[in-house]
C-alpha cells in the first residue's frame, strides 16, 4: 500500500472538502495539533496584547460555531479513514517511524516557525523516512522574494508574540534558501511555485503533473495538485530522494 504523511497537520475541522477528500484515505498518517481549543487560543492572543489576532481567533471560533464545515458524524468518518496522531515537535528529535516508510510526504507553513539548525534536522529526518524516489512537499511563506503580496514582516506576526511561541515565524525562506536545505538534506530540490529574484511569479505544476503522469509514479496524483494546501500563493518546493540507482551511481 502507498504510505503518505501529512506532517504537522491541521485538525480536519479547518479543512477544505476538496482537503480532506485527497488526506483522509487508507495509508495517510497525519502527525498534528492536539483539538482545538479556542477559547485558550484567545486568551493567549490576549495575554500576548496581540489584540488582532485574538481577534481574528474569536470571529473564526464564532464563524464556525455558527458554520461548520463538517457535521459530527462527516468528522467522525474522516478521522476513521486514516491515523491522527498529536505532533510536539522537539529540536533533535527523531520521527517515529522507520527508514523508507513513506512515498509522499506533505507539510504546509510548518518550517518557518523553525530555527535554521532545526529545519535542517526535520528534513534530515524526512529524507530518511522516505522511500526512494519519494517526495516531500513542503509550502513555506515566500518571505522576500513575492511579488503577490507585501514583503513579510520580521518577527511575523508580531513583536509582541515572543520568540519561543509555536505562532512565531522564526526563519525566513525563499526559493534559494530553501533549495538549500532540501539539497544538504540529500534530496533534490524541484521548486513547483515560486518567486525569482526580481519578482516574477512561476508555476511550474503543470509541468511537473505531466511529466510524473508519463513516469507513470505512484504519487503522480499528489504531486499534479495543491488542493490539500489552504494558504496560496505560497512558496512550494519538491524535495525528491534519490533512488537506489541514483545513489549509488
Amino acid at each position: 500500500m502507498r504510505r503518505c504523511l501529512h506532517l504537522a497537520a491541521s485538525r480536519f475541522e479547518r479543512l477544505s472538502r476538496s482537503a480532506t477528500a485527497l488526506l483522509c484515505q487508507p495509508g495517510w498518517t497525519h502527525l498534528g495539533e492536539p483539538p482545538i481549543d479556542w477559547a485558550a487560543e484567545v486568551r493567549e492572543q490576549m495575554a500576548f496584547r496581540n489584540w488582532t489576532g485574538a481577534a481574528r481567533l474569536w470571529l473564526a471560533s464564532h464563524y464556525r460555531r455558527m458554520r461548520p464545515r463538517y457535521s459530527p458524524e462527516e468528522l467522525s468518518r474522516l478521522y476513521a479513514a486514516c491515523e491522527f496522531r498529536e505532533f510536539f515537535f522537539q529540536a533533535g528529535g527523531r520521527l517515529d517511524f522507520e527508514d523508507a516508510t513513506f512515498d509522499f510526504i506533505v507539510s504546509e507553513h510548518f518550517f518557518e516557525h523553525l530555527q535554521l539548525p532545526d529545519a535542517l534536522a526535520l528534513m534530515r529526518e524526512c529524507g530518511r523516512i522516505l522511500r526512494p524516489g519519494g517526495v516531500i512537499r513542503t509550502s513555506v511563506p515566500d518571505a522576500d522574494l513575492r511579488s503577490y503580496a507585501p514583503p513579510e514582516p520580521a518577527g511575523y506576526p508580531g513583536p509582541r508574540v515572543p520568540w519561543h511561541h509555536h505562532q512565531k515565524h522564526k526563519s525566513r525562506w525563499n526559493v534559494h534558501s530553501f533549495s538549500e536545505v532540501l539539497r544538504l538534506a540529500g534530496l533534490e530540490a524541484r521548486p513547483v511555485q515560486y518567486c525569482s529574484q526580481d519578482g516574477t511569479y512561476h508555476d511550474d505544476l503543470d509541468a511537473i503533473a505531466d511529466t510524473a503522469r508519463r513516469a507513470q509514479t505512484n504519487v503522480a496524483d499528489l504531486v499534479s495538485t495543491t488542493g490539500y494546501f489552504r494558504r496560496l500563493p505560497s512558496l512550494i518546493m519538491d524535495g525528491i530522494k534519490p533512488s537506489q540507482s541514483t545513489a549509488h551511481a
